[in-house]
């Protein structure tokens, strides 16, 4: 009796030795080291970086993040720091690099990643959204935070009008007559009116970006074109022609140019510059905006303003909106990848991400829905409008700031200035869009083949 005792507790102590080393095994293959962080951002936007941080090391205590924030130059030394092989393990990117940093090489591709023994279910993201961290159907990004455009509207004015809610079953041209009706003139005549008198304009009808300014915000634009079924360059990249002059394209820019020339319910560039420093929509001088979803917060603490939210309208070709958006990569460099990507996880997909949609929109579906947004009265209207969203130009080409962009601002400027019509616009832009992109191309070839 005494001896099978013995062997029982020998058997024991056997069992518990094993299960410490395999347990001290498991432990030693988790990720470890150091990584390090690349962030523009400074002051109280550091705010989520450093809580997600610490929450993050308190799980992982083999992992020392180090944060490294730029707030001066932070594309250029990002730059440098690609050249000299010492860029941070896992950096943020505006949406005006996405192509730009894939096609240096410098970002990793994160589909092995995300499909992998350590990565995630990628129904946990909206998928529209998350799609803008794709280049060429792999993905190279995860979205940090973002906001889609929102057609604000002045409740009182809509009903003083005799007008209906605002919602993105609007088509075009209901926004076109409810604009009309809501621009009113020094003697109270609305735009539609035989009486109206453009020149003494006393409340518009719509705030839309303009194209009188010294930058177009064509991000702005953009949702007009693909409501129509138009686009400003080619799915590959390789071209603006048959995109940017396209006749839906053009038909969709004419419709925007008239909304300030021909039925003046949108304030140019020089009657919005008259009331510096004033938001005309706030104070009542529109009375529909079309924007971000960044002063939301602001109105909703007005308690003098009466106001909804709504996704854009419908056009021809159907409903779509686009985002401005900013997101998170790894490094193709890292030394620490592993590590770099339960960090990167963890903040564009998982509970780290909850600290950044203290500040903007979240791509997590259960952090939105959990903030309530989904049912917010300001903020459904917005969330459910990501399903229209689609993918930049910014996203196609590397060419695409500095010669499809550049060229699209300059002739949309003529066009203001009565110098192009919109068609002579869009044929001169794809003509010298098209020359830079050819001379971009040539460029980077000579240097690949020196």
């Amino acid at each position: 009796m005494k001896k099978s005792w013995i062997v029982l507790v020998a058997l024991f102590v056997a069992i518990v030795a094993v299960a410490a080393q395999v347990a001290a095994q498991d432990t030693s293959t988790e990720p470890s080291g150091v990584v390090r962080v690349g962030s523009w951002e400074s002051g109280d936007a550091l705010t989520p970086w450093n809580n997600a941080i610490a929450n993050f090391e308190s799980e992982h205590p083999n992992i020392d993040v180090q944060l490294e924030a730029v707030p001066q130059e932070y594309g250029t030394k990002l730059l440098a720091q690609f050249a000299s092989g010492s860029a941070p393990d896992v950096f943020m990117t505006g949406d005006g690099d996405v192509a730009t940093f894939q096609s240096l090489g410098a970002v990793e591709n994160l589909d092995p990643y995300i499909d992998g023994d350590a990565g995630f279910d990628r129904g946990v993201l909206y998928p529209a959204v998350a799609a803008f961290g794709e280049v060429a159907g792999s993905t190279y990004y995860l979205t940090k935070d973002y906001s889609p455009l929102v057609l604000y509207y002045n409740k009182t004015q809509f009903d003083d009008a005799g007008l209906d809610t605002l919602t993105s079953d609007w088509t075009w041209d209901d926004l076109l007559s409810a604009a009309q009706k809501l621009t009113i003139d020094a003697n109270g005549n609305d735009a539609t009116s035989p009486d109206f008198d453009a020149s003494n304009i006393q409340r518009w009808g719509m705030q839309i970006p303009d194209g009188w300014g010294d930058v177009v915000w064509t991000r702005g634009i953009l949702p007009l074109i693909y409501q129509n079924g138009g686009e400003l360059i080619a799915s590959d990249g390789s071209t603006l022609d048959g995109s940017m002059n396209s006749e839906s394209t053009v038909s969709a820019l004419q419709w925007y140019v008239d909304l300030f020339n021909k039925y003046h319910v949108s304030p140019t560039h020089d009657e919005v510059a008259s009331y510096a420093g004033v938001d005309m929509f706030q104070s009542g001088l529109v009375s529909m905006q079309w924007t971000g979803v960044w002063p939301l917060l602001g109105y909703k603490a007005d308690d003098t303003m009466n106001f909804g939210t709504s996704g854009l309208p419908t056009g021809p070709a159907g409903n779509a909106n686009v985002l401005c958006w900013s997101g998170f990569a790894m490094y193709s460099g890292s030394q620490n990848k592993d590590a770099a990507w339960e960090f990167l996880k963890y903040i564009g997909a998982g509970e780290g991400a909850a600290e950044f949609a203290n500040y903007a929109l979240t791509p997590v579906i259960s952090v939105a829905e959990s903030q309530g947004l989904t049912e917010d009265q300001y903020y459904a209207p917005v969330m459910a409008d990501l399903a229209s969203v689609l993918p930049l130009p910014e996203s196609t080409s590397p060419y695409w700031n500095e010669c499809g962009n550049t060229a699209f601002a300059d002739h949309l400027t003529n066009v203001f200035a009565g110098s192009e019509t919109v068609q002579e616009a869009a044929d001169a832009a794809v003509a010298q869009g098209d020359q830079c992109i050819a001379e971009k191309v040539a460029e980077e070839a000579s240097t690949a083949s020196s």
